[in-house]
């Protein structure tokens, strides 16, 4: 009888151990999960600014009617170049969906700055190319929001 005491305390510590770490497994999972969301929003943010800069540069490069070919080339790479970086970052990060799209959106910004280099980015009607890299843009945009749950509230998706 005298065992009964301790066995029920060491049985006592074990479930309240027990419960301490799983307690504190799922609050490490929930702060895994935020901060996974919070990298893919930063990350999704980057690489749609860098995409937005490149697009305004090369308007405002397509427009110049100052520039030498050679110039309007080389700055036209170089607008396009900042969008790299975000691109591999996204590689890495994003879901297949995501990285898919933004596969199919990087080779219409591509586009956009080959027609800016030839020359005939002012020129292409909206209805072109132009509306091509909008409508994949509109898509990679639907994907990412999927990704992140932004249209079902502020709750990341379950996986």
């Amino acid at each position: 009888m005298t065992w009964l005491p301790l066995v029920g305390t060491l049985l006592g510590a074990v479930i309240a151990l027990g419960s301490a770490l799983l307690v504190e497994r799922r609050r490490e999972r929930r702060e895994d999960c935020v901060e996974r969301r919070k990298t893919r929003q930063d990350v999704y943010s980057r690489y749609l600014t860098a995409h937005a800069d490149a697009r305004t540069q090369l308007r405002v490069l397509s427009v110049a009617s100052e520039l030498t070919d050679e110039e309007r080339g080389h700055r036209a790479f170089i607008a396009y170049a900042a969008c790299y970086a975000s691109r591999y970052e996204l590689a890495v990060l994003a879901p297949q969906s995501v990285v898919t799209l933004a596969r199919d959106f990087d080779r219409c910004a591509r586009d956009l700055r080959d027609l800016v280099i030839a020359g005939t980015y002012a020129n292409t009607p909206p209805t072109g190319r132009m509306q091509e890299y909008l409508d994949a843009m509109a898509l990679v945009q639907v994907a990412m929001r999927k990704d992140l749950g932004a249209d079902e509230g502020s709750l990341p998706p379950s996986n």
